[in-house]
């Protein structure tokens, strides 16, 4: 692409900005109006300090994409220039509130008219309404023109309204109250129409980035991202796609934009980029995150196609959503499933998932699907909680295993094990890492460790328990704060080198832990965890003392019992 065919920018005001003919509309796919109070306040304070400095203020950058004759859609910057149209409603409707109380009234009606025509759009010669200068999207734009642009209340009051409506009104309120707090004791019109058109539509300075097409504002949008930009890359792959749907009616495209809502909302607006990305790497060649714009203009170019993937998204949307909560309702129809997807949000891992939507699609049977979620979350504890390896690797294995199941060359456990084998960490590896392994025993690594516990716990001693219904604490057995007699062979670095081990921590019942464990020497411990019932303070009895090497060796120990719970094959 040639470079000026790119972008084209200017700093301009916002007078430059709606001058000579020029209009602006919001894509009717665009996110609604969500400006609230804080940003209003923000706006107007900023205004005031600029009135009293007359020095101008960066708005930030406008993108735009050119259209016909003067015509441009807001790519980003739509909050901003509806935000600053209101505040200029508001100042015209004080205009009239004075020329109906007699104050100049001939002079203050043609200053409320004048900032109308200029800056919100000249009316028709035939229907007397005023053609905007800037259209909202399709929740917004009835309301805006035929109730803030008229200055009409909502019939039946605010409860009737979408969130987005009563946030415009709002808004409109927010700055009538602001306009006459300002300007109600002079009550001078000259004054008001001077604020716009010296202070709002002067001072205000905007980068404003024109583009020829999407694509375009996609690399504006990398470019000014890290900048403040609004616009999200949830925004512009939405804006993308339902560009493709432009010659769809009002009535054709509502259930296009539900379809889009009921996605987000599952899955979030925020984690929307990565759910399209595990999606596409289930049934295609990796693709990178930097990748996934262009791989959807590329491959996305029809409105079928665009139907196409919103359908494969709305059934993903519900295991994604699933994946990501352990406690979801979704998975009383896979026994033990809960149970796997905890551990993989316990270790926040995600780089499974492309794996997870195709094997949904190919095994049918749940008690496969949960052994697939088993290979997931053993994996994850040996790469990622007790390996800690670099992930990068992981998300190509795990998109190669579902292209495979996808293709039918992985259509039995056994094969999707094999096609997991690059990633699984080998027995002596992994018993190393695990001998190696400290975990502090608070927030999130807390609870990591007390998992790691009890899984052993539940190896060694075979009872039925698990770290979330068991009521133990973990024990510090060289405490974290020693007492003067009992632990000479841990001063300075030796205490820090060997406090946060897993060798050092056992399971220990709430009682036995703060009355009579606590920090006491270890043989006087000893006699408190031989009353306990868990294996792992039972079995410290058979050591005569407990020094680095001891910690070594029964870290060791663990590791050993360790490799046989996470193990692929039971």
């Amino acid at each position: 692409m040639a470079r000026s065919a790119l972008l084209n920018t200017d700093t301009e005001d916002l007078k430059e900005l709606l001058s000579n003919g020029k209009s602006y509309s919001v894509p009717p796919y665009q996110r609604d109006y969500s400006w609230k109070a804080e940003h209003w306040e923000d706006l107007w304070e900023d205004l005031l300090t600029i009135e009293a400095s007359r020095e101008d203020h960066y708005m930030g950058a406008l993108v735009l994409e050119s259209g016909e004759r003067k015509q441009f859609r807001i790519i980003d910057g739509q909050q901003r220039m509806a935000t600053l149209s209101i505040l200029i409603l508001a100042c015209a409707d004080y205009l009239y509130e004075l020329a109906r109380a007699g104050v100049e009234p001939t002079a203050n009606q043609e200053r409320a008219e004048l900032l109308e025509g200029r800056y919100l759009g000249a009316k028709d010669e035939a229907s007397l309404r005023i053609t905007p200068k800037l259209k909202l999207n399709a929740n917004d734009d009835d309301f805006f023109q035929l109730n803030l642009a008229q200055r009409k209340p909502p019939q039946g009051g605010l409860r009737g309204l979408r969130d987005s409506e009563r946030l415009l009104w709002e808004c409109f309120q927010f700055f009538k109250g602001k306009v006459k707090e300002k300007f109600s004791r002079r009550q001078k019109g000259e004054e008001v129409a001077g604020f716009i058109s010296e202070i709002v539509s002067e001072r205000l300075v905007f980068i404003s980035v024109r583009v020829q097409d999407q694509v375009s504002a996609y690399t504006v949008f990398e470019t000014l991202n890290a900048r403040g930009l609004e616009l999200t890359e949830t925004d512009l792959l939405k804006n993308y796609l339902l560009s493709l749907a432009d010659r769809l009616s009002k009535s054709q495209m509502d259930p296009v934009l539900r379809q889009w809502a009921r996605i987000t909302a599952r899955v979030g607006i925020a984690s929307f980029p990565d759910f399209l990305r595990h999606h596409l790497n289930s049934h295609r060649e990796y693709v990178r995150q930097k990748q996934l714009f262009k791989t959807i203009k590329r491959e996305v170019t029809t409105l079928d196609q665009v139907f196409g993937l919103l359908d494969r998204l709305e059934q993903d949307a519900a295991w994604f959503e699933a994946l990501n909560d352990f406690s979801s309702p979704f998975w009383l129809d896979y026994p033990g499933a809960r149970d796997q997807v905890r551990v993989l949000n316990l270790f926040n891992v995600s780089q499974f998932t492309p794996l997870v939507l195709a094997a949904k699609d190919v095994f049918t049977a749940p008690r496969e699907l949960v052994e697939i979620l088993r290979y997931c979350a053993v994996l994850s504890v040996r790469f990622n909680g007790v390996g800690r390896r670099s992930t990068h690797i992981l998300e190509e294995v795990y998109n190669r295993a579902a292209l495979e199941v996808r293709r039918s060359t992985a259509t039995t456990l056994a094969a999707v094990r094999q096609a997991l084998r690059p990633i699984y960490i080998p027995d002596t590896e992994f018993e190393a890492d695990f001998a190696a392994l400290r975990l502090k025993n608070r927030g999130t690594s807390g609870k990591r460790l007390r998992y790691l516990l009890a899984k052993i716990e539940r190896q060694l001693s075979g009872a039925d328990l698990t770290d979330e219904a068991m009521t133990a604490t973990v024990e510090h057995i060289l405490p974290e704060n020693p007492g003067d007699t009992g632990w000479e062979h841990f001063v300075g670095e030796a205490h820090e080198r060997s406090c946060e081990r897993v060798g050092n921590y056992s399971l220990l019942e709430r009682g036995l832990n703060g009355q009579q464990a606590g920090n006491a020497p270890f043989a006087q411990k000893q006699a408190v965890y031989a009353q306990s019932q868990y294996r792992t303070s039972q079995e410290l009895a058979r050591f005569g003392e407990w020094t680095e090497e001891t910690i070594a060796k029964r870290q060791g120990d663990l590791a050993k019992v360790a490799k046989a719970v996470w193990a692929l094959t039971i």
